[in-house]
């Protein structure tokens, strides 16, 4: 379905400045546990203590969920509904935290001699079981230009997994009470972050240039950007959609959950968290709206011109307080629908 439409919306030189309505961690941290606070607060009592259960199986609980809990929460009783709440939006977070433990254990296996190589090397291995990199995302094509057509794939080039398969597969894992509860723990945990993911515009799409991205921009990440606040600083496009909800504690990110969810009321949106038919039907959308949203917003008017005005040269766009409000008002409404149809999916997995 996907790839259908994004062959249809080729985007050529003569329509550069029109904006059609429409691997980094997706939203930071403070995103993905904005997303969890919204669907935490539309749950049932039964559908919380069900995710909270659930979680408490994962089988690296200890040191992955109970070893970063704050002292506060950890001295909280299991029953006690603020530590609850805390497990579920760490599960938010939990398969980049397994992603960066990989990475960091590789460097230090590479570096390690003598006895101590070989428990770092189990623990590698034992972290890699659960660590899924390319599910993070699917990126569908956006052509800047009718030149910046990517070669067709040989034919025994396999691709590999991304989130529009991962997410069905976790979310059925999920309901499945035939399978065992600390598998279905994991697949928990993968769902609320894969839902996050596949809402974030720059995890669905990618764009082409002949002359400066003929291998695409990895979502963002190789499209070289400035704030107006850190003039002289360069980061990348993908960086500054991810960190639009970056709170410096858990006040701020309260905070901005209310702002979101009071611009954002369910009621308001509420044909589109029901819409989709099946898990696959559903997961399709999702991601066709962030296609839309990246290829409508992110990458605008400005953005365009300064790619296709490099031919084989880095250029460093300022992205300006318009951009960076409008990019705003867009991911809000991207994590207010990704927290209600969270609730959705988790509601259906726990029994209604």
């Amino acid at each position: 379905m996907r790839a259908a439409a994004a062959i249809r919306r080729i985007v050529l030189v003569g329509v550069l400045a029109a904006v059609v309505p429409g691997t980094a961690h997706a939203w930071h941290e403070s995103g993905h546990r904005i997303v969890a606070r919204i669907a935490w607060d539309e749950m049932t009592a039964e559908q919380q203590r069900f995710v909270s259960d659930t979680l408490a199986r994962h089988p690296r609980f200890t040191e992955d969920f109970f070893n970063r809990m704050p002292e506060g929460i950890k001295r909280r009783g299991e029953d006690d509904a603020e530590r609850r709440r805390w497990i579920f939006m760490h599960a938010s977070i939990w398969p980049d935290l397994i992603k960066e433990e990989v990475k960091g254990l590789i460097k230090q296996v590479a570096a390690a001699e003598g006895a101590g190589k070989a428990e770092l090397e189990r623990r590698l291995a034992e972290a890699k079981k659960y660590d899924n990199p390319t599910w993070h995302y699917d990126n569908e094509p956006i052509y800047l230009d009718p030149y910046a057509l990517v070669p067709a794939a040989p034919v025994t080039a396999g691709r590999p997994m991304g989130v529009q398969l991962a997410l069905p597969m976790m979310i059925k894992e999920l309901g499945d009470r035939a399978v065992a509860v600390e598998r279905r723990a994991v697949a928990l945990a993968w769902v609320v972050h894969l839902l996050g993911d596949s809402h974030q515009p720059l995890h669905a799409a990618t764009i082409f240039t002949a002359g400066l991205l003929p291998q695409g921009d990895a979502g963002g990440n190789r499209v070289s950007v400035t704030v107006p606040e850190e003039r002289g600083v360069t980061t990348n496009l993908h960086a500054v959609w991810d960190g639009l909800f970056n709170s410096k504690d858990e006040r701020a990110e309260l905070l901005q959950k209310k702002r979101v969810v009071a611009a954002y009321p369910r009621r308001s949106v509420l044909a589109e968290v029901t819409a989709g038919g099946t898990v696959e039907a559903r997961v399709d959308l999702w991601l066709d709206e962030s296609y839309r949203a990246a290829d409508a917003s992110v990458y605008d008017a400005k953005i365009r011109g300064a790619l296709l005005a490099s031919v084989g040269a880095q250029t460093t766009v300022l992205l300006d307080l318009r951009y960076l409000q409008a990019a705003k008002k867009v991911a809000m409404r991207r994590v207010a629908l990704a927290g209600y149809r969270l609730a959705e999916i988790v509601g259906a997995a726990a029994g209604g």
